[in-house]
């Protein structure tokens, strides 16, 4: 969907401890090969819970706004994902975090959004579609997440690792920091059950997810080989981003920064670059190869840090692209004013 008038007023993101890649090797929690392979550097590991994480990183990007002019307010939307555990059982983690960063009363219903690793463009387009609407002024995004024991956060899926983390912005019509042209998503059902395999459905929580494992399970059933998967992956990835790009009226080969999800090198050039076909400008491929998949929070977070570190020069153009077990693609145009 094409935007006109939807921007992004105030970013926020927060990360725990740079541990060391190689301490993960020498206490045998990683492999030597594999981190070869991921080109893992180093993985950000917290104390926090998500929850405090989303605070922090939501602070930073309400200060930042109120900077540009812009306020929250009782009305504000608020918008909360995650992907794992928040610290307490059956619990409205989204109804504590706008406490702390709204107030205590609210005009609306602060909701919780399940996409798992891709938080971030479900909540931006949301939120979007809200303001657009005329149902709401702004809308605040939070996300955090700790991929602690017993989540096994070096092997929870294939080619990545998994980062402690949180990030947060404020969303907006008039004027901010980056405008979103464009917002488009997909969905893959078929690829569902690479997540689920034979696992039957079952009263309570029964432990550490074995994710491998599913995917195994799901492609010995012969209905979808390995090679189907990376093209369906592929050809979602392709769709997206065209869709994106035309709708906001953008060239690929215009794109000044290509952000994706922080996965290791490997999966980044399968995933991200092969399907597109060409080489970008500038990515945080880099970054993420310091601080690891942040679950939902990726997208987000890069913004927060092309915007802390002065990366974006006037009228840069940014490409986000998500996708999440599900199967989903989504893909956002934004513009530096």
């Amino acid at each position: 969907m094409r935007f006109d008038d939807i921007w992004i007023a105030g970013t926020g993101g927060t990360l725990g401890d740079l541990v060391p890649i190689e301490n993960a090797i020498a206490d045998g929690s990683y492999s030597a090969e594999v981190a070869q392979a991921t080109g893992m550097v180093s993985v950000a590991q917290s104390t926090q819970a998500g929850p405090e994480m989303a605070v922090v990183a939501g602070r930073a990007a309400i200060k930042e706004a109120a900077e540009n002019g812009v306020e929250i307010a009782p009305d504000t939307l608020h918008l909360h994902s995650h992907a794992n555990y928040q610290g307490i059982d059956m619990w409205p983690v989204a109804s504590w975090i706008a406490k702390e960063l709204i107030g205590p009363k609210l005009e609306g219903q602060p909701t919780v959004i399940s996409a798992a690793s891709n938080g971030s463009l479900t909540s931006l387009e949301l939120a979007a579609n809200t303001l657009m609407a005329g149902q709401r002024d702004t809308a605040l995004i939070t996300i955090g997440d700790r991929f602690a024991a017993p989540v096994d956060r070096w092997y929870l899926s294939p080619g990545m690792v998994f980062g402690d983390g949180g990030a947060a912005a404020v969303v907006t019509r008039g004027s901010g920091l980056l405008q979103l042209r464009s917002l488009v998503s997909e969905t893959d059902t078929a690829l569902e059950g690479l997540s689920r395999g034979d696992e039957p459905f079952t009263a309570a929580p029964v432990g550490q997810p074995d994710m491998r494992k599913r995917t195994r399970e799901f492609l010995a059933h012969g209905g979808l080989s390995l090679s189907d998967v990376r093209r369906r992956a592929g050809d979602g990835t392709a769709s997206v981003v065209t869709r994106a790009l035309a709708e906001a009226e953008v060239e690929l080969d215009d794109v000044d920064w290509f952000i994706t999800p922080f996965v290791g090198r490997s999966l980044f050039k399968d995933s991200f670059l092969r399907p597109l076909g060409f080489t970008p400008r500038n990515t945080l491929l880099e970054t993420g190869l310091t601080i690891g998949h942040l679950g939902p929070a990726d997208q987000i977070y890069a913004l927060s840090h092309l915007v802390a570190n002065d990366l974006l020069e006037p009228g840069a153009k940014v490409l986000l692209l998500g996708t999440a077990m599900g199967f989903t693609f989504s893909a956002a145009v934004l513009t530096a004013p």
